[in-house]
């Protein structure tokens, strides 16, 4: 993209959980995914995205926007709770948690407006038009909490985006509601950057499986959204429009729960009621991979306990590699995690205290959040628009440097924020 006037407009469709394989490699899956496919060959691609680590959807939205790591951006995980035994553990939803200005802030400070809709760790932003991803985490289902999103909302625009999808509220699915929020806000406001966030690929690929019937009938239903919003952006002003994903996905078989052991060897107490509560270690599950951290500096005795419940814990097969702090640092990684468990292949790690330490999954067949570098979790990029190249293959690229592609669509500096990433040419 050459430093584009400011006129140029940028919509960004984030397809969580979307591998680059379903594009590159249509033929073998089948998928009809026709206007995917068509921005593929009349625009810019990758054959893979590297993710950040953990490669979940919080930390990796927030690199997309800050065009940095997790231990530069600050959002290291999904959770912002490090302790397991908490029943409802509230997310990283909030913006004001970024170390680093984003996206949003950047576009604000040049006089244009922005708009998200249900894009990760925005509530609270700096953004004109904004209906945030954020639920009430004791909410049995979030996708159903629509007050806490009300209340974090931009005034007014709930209620007004709602009036205007009732005919359709009822019966349709998550995507078509996102996308529908989208366009309305599109062609109400005509914002300079809109940010959006599409959640079902990744729902079904958690629950079915990544090549699943059913997350495949949903990338499908995703890509009739993205047809929807090309037509709608088409033929005014000129759009650069870019379609990414988060991270990849993994089948799984097996569910590992290590607090089972952690608590085994005593680092868990319990109260009369037999429930279980925090000592000294807390926790945080991220399917592909499980953190570790000392809350308060442990005993002689506590370190053997963790080494202890370690060795254990390996010995299931459950466990591929012991990310040590050391190699958290070149990860530009959590810097206060004690270590993260990477899961082996097939396997992933629940925040289970009850029964066997490993056994047969008996609710998810898909997962992510292991270390960027494993097959099957590599991310997607698209981006097509007037000084684009059709066909540019990028080959493989950081997640972190999709950044600086899209502040060179919005006519920014990149030094306007906190990335030190090659720019990525698209021309």
């Amino acid at each position: 993209m050459a430093s584009h006037s400011s006129s140029v407009r940028l919509v960004v469709l984030s397809i969580d959980g979307m591998r680059s394989d379903l594009y590159r490699r249509n033929a073998d899956y089948n998928l009809a995914i026709p206007n995917i496919l068509e921005l593929v060959e009349s625009g810019a691609s990758a054959d893979a995205v590297e993710s950040v680590y953990p490669s979940t959807t919080y930390p990796a939205h927030a690199t997309l926007v800050t065009g940095v790591p997790p231990r530069a951006h600050g959002i290291y995980s999904h959770l912002t709770s490090l302790d397991p035994t908490e029943r409802a553990r509230p997310w990283h939803w909030f913006a004001p948690a970024l170390c680093v200005p984003a996206l949003w802030s950047v576009t604000r400070t040049t006089g244009r407006k922005s708009a998200a809709i249900g894009w990760p760790v925005s509530a609270g932003a700096p953004i004109d038009y904004n209906i945030p991803e954020i639920w009430d985490p004791a909410c049995p289902d979030p996708q159903k909490d629509f007050s806490t999103v009300a209340r974090h909302t931009t005034p007014g625009l709930f209620e007004e985006v709602t009036k205007a999808l009732q005919p359709i509220l009822s019966n349709a699915h998550s995507d078509r509601i996102r996308g529908e929020a989208a366009l309305h806000v599109w062609r109400n406001y005509r914002p300079d950057l809109l940010l959006v966030h599409f959640v079902g690929y990744d729902e079904q690929s958690h629950h079915h499986g990544p090549l699943s019937p059913q997350a495949f009938a949903a990338l499908e239903r995703s890509d009739a959204e993205i047809g929807r919003v090309c037509d709608a952006v088409s033929g005014g002003d000129p759009v650069d429009l870019v379609v990414l994903s988060d991270h990849g996905f993994v089948p799984v078989e097996k569910e590992a729960a290590p607090l089972v052991v952690l608590s085994e060897e005593k680092l868990f107490d319990s109260d009369a009621e037999g429930k279980h509560q925090l000592r000294k270690l807390g926790a945080v599950h991220a399917g592909g991979s499980f953190a570790v951290y000392w809350l308060e500096k442990p005993g002689a005795e506590e370190r053997r306990a963790l080494d202890r419940a370690l060795q254990r814990l390996s010995e299931t097969g459950a466990v591929e590699e012991i990310v040590d702090r050391q190699r958290l640092e070149s990860l530009a990684a959590d810097p206060d995690a004690e270590f993260i468990l990477d899961a082996a292949p097939g396997y992933y790690f629940s925040d289970r205290f009850e029964g066997p330490v490993v056994r047969p999954t008996v609710k998810d067949r898909g997962t992510h959040g292991h270390l960027p570098t494993r097959p099957g979790l590599e991310a997607a990029f698209i981006a097509v628009g007037p000084e684009i190249a059709p066909g540019k293959n990028l080959q493989r690229i950081s997640l972190a440097r999709i950044t600086t592609a899209l502040m060179r669509a919005l006519g920014l500096a990149t030094d306007m924020l906190a990335t030190e990433e090659r720019p990525l040419d698209l021309t």
